[in-house]
């Protein structure tokens, strides 16, 4: 598990509505369970290792430095606050798993309230990670650790599936009977969009 932190506390309170009296250590361990859990699996093993290596000899510059403050930061900033989200909500105590009950001044939401927000916070979340899966495919070239995870336990960057499907629909047969059914069947759909992915010379793109 890293000690390394892509995006500091401090940012993440500002660019959100994290109260200052959170616990520190709460936010930590967001963070590095966003990291870990989902970023690597975005970026790859191999990119994300290279990422935090540069981070700790303070030499993240380039392409690196770009990738980092323009996409990553600002997915990991909604990842680690959905993350906290529930920690805040529930706390393990040792007579079970309890909610707290607010301070002087404040109430405890009910857990429709909390799913809302927490939801919101997952749409945005959903959204950066699509942005930073859109450039990290488009400018794989400045990226060579993309393609380089060849053990068991390094993950390969996790594209989407709307990169890597065998069937392809144009956009507008998405309302169609048989997009449905391959839906339900549980085969990966391709957008025509994506004319250039995945890259091979056998896919018939509409």
């Amino acid at each position: 598990m890293t000690t390394t932190f892509i995006i500091s506390e401090a940012k993440l309170r500002q660019f959100t509505d994290l109260n200052d009296s959170v616990d520190s250590a709460l936010i930590k361990n967001a963070v590095r369970e966003a990291q870990d859990i989902g970023l690597q699996r975005i970026i790859g093993t191999n990119l994300y290792n290279k990422i935090l290596s540069d981070i700790d000899a303070n030499t993240l510059t380039g392409a690196y430095k770009t990738l980092v403050d323009d996409y990553i930061q600002d997915y990991l900033l909604y990842a680690a606050y959905y993350e906290a989200l529930f920690a805040i909500f529930v706390r393990p105590r040792n007579n079970g798993l309890l909610t707290p009950q607010g301070g002087e001044n404040s109430a405890t939401v009910d857990r429709t309230m909390f799913d809302a927000k927490r939801q919101s916070v997952q749409n945005k979340s959903e959204y950066y990670a699509e942005r930073l899966t859109n450039y990290i495919a488009e400018e794989q070239a400045s990226f060579p650790e993309l393609n380089t995870n060849n053990k068991l336990y390094e993950q390969w960057p996790d594209y989407g599936s709307q990169y890597r499907s065998p069937i392809v629909f144009s956009r507008n047969a998405k309302v169609g009977a048989h997009y449905d059914q391959a839906k339900e069947a549980g085969l990966r759909i391709t957008d025509s969009k994506y004319k250039q992915y995945p890259w091979g010379s056998n896919i018939n793109w509409r």
